[in-house]
């Protein structure tokens, strides 16, 4: 095998196995549900919540990058064929599981609301799709799929993006870095303000892509010690004007984001080579499912059964940060294991035929 091989086959077990941990990410994002907010955590506990407000921000990035990566990567050249088969093949692995998952989280709000008392409408809003409407902060229904709108987007404008980064014109990705980090003006519609995220990062990974660069290759190439060092001053400075309460914080956000992915990379690839780790099967095979449901999870299985019955303490809001992520580990983990034995194509369908039968 040759080192372009080994490199290769590096890339695709890294990127394997960190999906499942970044999806984890991504649910501490989604913490800050009403409950955990009624805790308090001032003093020292104050800077372990923003690092865990922070670092958590990285998880996203690197879908998108890791999306246009392999939206690009293969065939080895892009033509219409090749376009509108990527389109085809996304319409089931994203489009079926968004509209899917949008009514189903739709459907258990009419119930929920009907048990308490209220009568919503009987058909669903179109912006549960969307995300249009004031309500919507520029989400649909089930805001966690955001992501996926937004990919199904720029997966629509990829003619568009290869005509731009086919030649090797890195200041088009500075361009669209800077689209991202500047302040958007207050009257922008939530979708605008949001978009820049999907765009820019999404096309690094196109970027890497159509050229066909090694994606461990590429960040190797950057000292180690600098890629550690670099994100973790950002993360002091973001944990830093969050406590003091500062409107920049935002933009030491977006900068953490750009500048982490390499050494998310860089330590993913190393302990994958180094330490030989692969990903867990039955816990991996529930990573869509995770994402798909985790907030539905936390609301009707733990928000809401708790309620008001919690002291607000501080010992309070840790044990409900750790069961807000634990307990939508376990049930995603546990359906998927079910369904992908008793019902294979049920989960495949629920989880846009990424779904696999379990050993």
């Amino acid at each position: 095998m040759t080192e372009s091989d080994n490199l290769d086959s590096l890339q695709s077990r890294t990127v394997e196995w960190l999906r499942y941990p970044l999806m984890v990410l991504i649910v501490i994002i989604h913490t800050d549900t009403t409950l955990l907010n009624s805790m308090p955590h001032a003093g020292i506990s104050s800077v372990l919540y923003y690092i865990l407000r922070t670092i958590p921000r990285l998880a996203v990035p690197m879908f998108f990058i890791i999306s246009g990566y392999w939206f690009f990567r293969q065939p080895e050249t892009f033509t219409l064929d090749a376009y509108l088969q990527k389109l085809k093949k996304r319409a089931r692995t994203l489009l079926v599981p968004y509209l899917f998952w949008n009514l189903f989280a739709w459907a258990l709000h009419v119930i929920n609301a009907v048990q308490h008392g209220y009568y919503p409408r009987a058909l669903p809003e179109i912006d549960i799709f969307f995300g249009f409407g004031a309500g919507y902060y520029g989400m649909p229904g089930a805001f966690q799929l955001w992501f996926l709108r937004d990919l199904m987007v720029v997966c629509l404008l990829s003619p568009l993006l290869y005509l731009l980064l086919r030649g090797r014109r890195p200041w088009v990705l500075l361009l669209f870095a800077a689209l991202y980090i500047m302040p958007w003006p207050a009257g922008w519609h939530p979708i605008l303000k949001r978009s820049p995220s999907a765009l820019l990062f999404f096309s690094i990974g196109a970027y890497l892509g159509i050229h066909k660069m090694n994606m461990v290759e590429t960040v190797r190439r950057v000292p180690l010690w600098l890629s550690l060092s670099v994100p973790t001053l950002v993360m002091v400075c973001h944990v830093w004007l969050n406590m003091i309460h500062s409107p920049l914080y935002i933009y030491a956000e977006k900068i953490f984001r750009i500048v982490a992915v390499v050494p998310t990379l860089q330590v993913a690839a190393m302990l994958v080579e180094r330490k030989n780790i692969q990903p867990i099967g039955w816990l991996s095979g529930s990573t869509f499912l995770l994402f798909a449901t985790h907030p539905l999870v936390m609301n009707y299985l733990l928000v809401q059964p708790i309620g008001d019955s919690l002291a607000p303490t501080q010992c309070h809001f840790w044990l409900v940060l750790a069961a807000e992520v634990l307990l939508s580990i376990a049930v995603c983990a546990l359906v998927h294991a079910i369904c992908s034995r008793l019902l294979p194509r049920t989960a495949a369908f629920l989880t846009g035929g990424r779904a696999k039968r379990q050993s």
